[in-house]
């Protein structure tokens, strides 16, 4: 490792944080196991200048080992490395160097290496100790991806037991007081502030009047906007300028990236593309100096180059305002990017890169007002992110969940309750969360680990050329409109496009990582189409999917999906299906290929099962041999139900529809309301009988109910009112039909039914009764020790409602009357007396009434 101390003059020369490199260094120089939180706006020049200062720093305290510097992003680390070591004077992998997912430019004299977040968290989990190292920087921390997350939670717990560690976290954002005291050794942990940034930035808005964003990303009219605003704004900036202005336009995806590229370069403008999927080589061009004299160029990217990236002659940025956020689907057991407002941190660091060689100009294409209403942070990946990987990277770090680490903040219990189970169907995990023998395999495969199993196990089964080939597709950003795998390899194999570069270069990685090992069953290897079909079953079993409509198929979790229109897919009984994307209400198949049953059972026969269940219908125990795969029922057949699982049937029954699975016994609900009302006003040793309390004392009372009709009784016909009656209080079993009783004697001498409040509710009791046979009753009657007043509907001798009343008294002193003058002519034969009170009480006419 190079023992020479960098030029921190020359390095520093023009960068805003040049003259803060100084409290650094002594801030290191005099303690170096103390972290440090550093803050500074974006084009400020950190990325640059804290490593060399860190490395200079550590020397003279007597520590040599490497600095690590993290960056979120693969373009990010190398151009960063690139940069530094162009300022250095050294040649790249020399001092200064970086390592990313699939190419490494290091040697053992790099004292300086830029490496990707998740490149680091694997290196951490691989040697936890971190041997040979001094300082690791995480940088753009505030951008909260799921790895960066972890790294800071696992390298901070490193550092506090290791005092030759430096731990440096560097944010453009104002999250310095919350990094500061998750950092705290006793007291919080020193933050630096630089708040020069590089140079001014304009702010513009050339805003769009329609309709931006649709279920499908940007819309296309938007995206013409989009480019349209870039070649004007280019125009007129590089007419202003003695020298040629180039101009970084942002937009959320490489969907986008290629549209606008489309529009722009129909209007005769040199225009490149910058994003994840094209080669290093590619990036790198686009990154360097161009010729002198070159033409302008306007350059479309992702956030690809938000942070940590300084794009030669760029002093024109063309904001579209939207980025790509992870957002997670549970009640569909998935997760996706979708297409959202960017928040305003992140537009300030877009607005960075035109501010960092010079001064320069924002254009936003956003209105002012979405502009302002935008979050102020982007939502950090754990909140919404899939944390599958993350579970299983926890677990292989001792704390499973992320139980006893300190993190800027804890999963989500449900999701990592959720994904957790997956791992477990993995078997990576086991049932308290602790890495397995098979998990810390798959933590040597960087993949996802559904991917990295089944790398491992398709390679045992078809081979490691086919399960390589298909784990980089599955991997891929590869995607075609019929949504087939077998026909999206078959064009990646034969195209010569650098666009699927990437792909060829992951699956010879892959395959380098098994080794050249044959399949080691003794089988030849399977066809390719088997074999993708095969190793995408592996990855996502819970993703098999059985055809239930003309484009509408049933994945084993249980969510429903449908294939793009028109996708000859659709002639597939199963499917394998390889990715999954909400758009609106409907979840859509993106990948997936046709996969035979009997495949998808062979590989994964925890998911195939026969059981037996029983049900309710229409009162009656029915029983079923059912055949599944998942949720995906594959076959059914009637069976005798067992005692066993009537029980199961009726107890399921009761638990999703309370005591209503039973129908209507109107014994049972009067004999109810009766003892709801003896609970509400004499209270105890009368019992609740709502259905909460009723479910929860049924092994009490209802036990017996319950084993008839799952011995095969019509849970109609079942004795529901004398098991109700086993509930009350036993001191009152002989005075239950005194104290709330059934029927009240009325003067006629007819016993009329009380109708009592519903269960919950209150109110009087109700007697619907004929008037005449009310006739001398001069007080009105309260049941249940007086402290239930009744209330009289009074009928007609033609049974039609006539008043309400709860004082017969003032009745037939007052509106009686009127009801009389009306009734009479109407029912002549019954008695109308102008005195009620002296008048015999009757159910009869006037002459049954006088041959009595």
């Amino acid at each position: 490792m190079s023992s020479a101390r960098f030029d921190l003059n020359r390095i520093a020369s023009g960068l805003a944080f040049g003259p803060s490199r100084e409290e650094l260094h002594e801030s290191l120089a005099a303690n170096p196991a103390q972290p440090l939180v550093i803050q500074a706006p974006p084009g400020s020049g950190k990325t640059t200048i804290v490593p060399p200062t860190v490395a200079n720093a550590l020397d003279q305290a007597g520590l040599a080992g490497k600095i690590i510097v993290t960056q979120p992003r693969r373009v990010a680390a190398r151009a960063a490395a690139r940069r530094l070591a162009q300022l250095d004077g050294s040649v790249l992998g020399q001092r200064v160097g970086f390592a990313v997912r699939g190419e490494r430019q290091a040697s053992a004299q790099t004292r300086v290496e830029f490496v990707t977040a998740g490149l680091m968290l694997r290196r951490l989990l691989a040697d936890p100790d971190l041997a040979g190292v001094s300082a690791v920087i995480i940088d753009e921390v505030h951008e909260r991806s799921i790895d960066t997350d972890l790294l800071l939670a696992m390298a901070n717990q490193v550092s506090e037991l290791r005092d030759d560690l430096s731990l440096i976290l560097m944010s453009a954002t104002l999250h310095a007081g919350e990094l500061s005291a998750l950092l705290a050794r006793g007291q919080a942990a020193p933050v630096l502030s630089a708040h020069t940034a590089q140079f001014a930035v304009q702010e513009a808005f050339d805003s769009f009047a329609g309709i931006r964003n649709t279920e499908r990303g940007l819309n296309d009219d938007y995206l013409r906007h989009v480019a349209a605003v870039a070649v004007r704004h280019s125009a007129a900036a590089n007419a202003a300028s003695a020298t040629p202005v180039d101009t970084l336009v942002f937009v959320p995806g490489v969907r986008e990236v290629d549209r606008v590229c489309s529009q722009i370069s129909a209007s005769g403008v040199q225009v490149l593309a910058l994003h994840s999927q094209i080669s290093s080589k590619e990036q790198d061009r686009i990154l360097s100096e161009p010729e002198a004299g070159s033409a302008p160029r306007i350059i479309v990217s992702t956030s690809i180059a938000e942070s940590s990236v300084t794009v030669p002659r760029v002093h024109l940025v063309v904001d579209a305002g939207y980025a790509r956020e992870p957002r997670r689907d549970s009640s569909r057991g998935f997760s996706g990017l979708m297409t959202v407002v960017a928040s305003r941190s992140a537009a300030t660091q877009r607005a960075g890169r035109a501010g960092r060689l010079g001064p320069g100009k924002v254009v936003r294409t956003l209105d002012p007002k979405s502009f302002a209403a935008a979050p102020a942070h982007s939502t950090p990946e754990i909140r919404t992110g899939d944390l599958v990987a993350a579970g299983l990277s926890l677990a292989a770090w001792g704390t499973p969940r992320g139980e006893g680490l300190a993190m800027w903040e804890a999963p989500p219990a449900s999701a990592m309750a959720s994904d957790e189970q997956i791992l477990r169907s993995l078997d990576a995990v086991d049932g308290i969360g602790q890495i397995t023998a098979l998990g810390e395999q798959m933590m040597k495969v960087p993949a996802d680990p559904r991917a990295a199993r089944a790398l491992l196990e398709g390679s045992r089964i078809f081979g490691t050329r086919a399960a390589s080939d298909a784990v980089a597709l599955m991997a891929s950003s590869e995607r075609i409109a019929s949504a087939d795998l077998n026909e999206l390899l078959a064009a990646v194999r034969r195209s010569s496009h650098p666009a699927h570069r990437a792909w060829k270069h992951e699956a010879q990685r892959l395959e380098k990582l098994l080794g050249t090992a044959e399949n080691r069953t003794g089988r030849q290897p399977a066809p390719a189409a088997a074999a993708l079909a095969g190793v995408c079953a592996l990855a996502y079993p819970q993703w098999i999917a059985r055809k239930v409509g003309q484009e509408e198929y049933l994945l084993a979790s249980g969510t429903r999906a449908t294939l793009p229109r028109g996708s000859q897919l659709m002639h597939e009984e199963f499917l394998a299906v390889a990715e999954v994307s909400r758009a609106g209400s409907k979840a859509v198949i993106r990948r997936a290929v046709g996969i035979e049953l009997g495949t998808a059972v062979d590989l994964l026969p925890q998911m195939h099962q026969k059981r037996e269940v029983a049900e309710l219908v229409d009162g009656r125990i029915t029983a079923r041999q059912i055949e599944s795969f998942g949720e995906i029922e594959l076959a059914a057949h009637p069976v005798k139900a067992t005692a066993e699982l009537g029980m199961q049937a009726v107890a399921s029954a009761i638990a999703t529809q309370g005591i209503a699975f039973f129908g209507t016994h109107e014994k049972f609900d009067a004999l109810r309301r009766r003892m709801a009302v003896a609970h509400r006003l004499l209270g105890e040793p009368f019992a609740a009988v709502d259905d909460q309390a009723l479910i929860a004392s049924a092994g009490n009372w209802l036990q017996p109910v319950l084993r008839q009709v799952a011995a095969g009784k019509n849970a109609a016909k079942v004795d529901l009112y004398s098991a109700l009656r086993t509930l009350l209080p036993w001191e009152h079993a002989h005075d239950f039909d005194s104290l709330v009783p059934e029927r009240l004697q009325v003067p006629s001498g007819s016993r009329i039914s009380v109708a009592y409040p519903e269960v919950g509710e209150t109110g009087p009791a109700v007697v619907a009764v004929k008037l005449q046979e009310c006739f001398g009753l001069d007080e009105s009657p309260r049941l249940v020790k007086g402290k239930l007043a009744v209330q009289f509907h009074l009928l007609s001798p033609g049974g039609r409602p006539l008043a309400v009343t709860d004082d017969l008294v003032s009745f037939f002193n007052g509106p009686y009357a009127q009801v009389r003058s009306e009734m009479r002519g109407r029912y002549p034969k019954h008695p109308w007396p102008e005195n009620p009170w002296d008048h015999v009480a009757t159910a009869k006419t006037k002459n049954r009434l006088g041959r009595q």
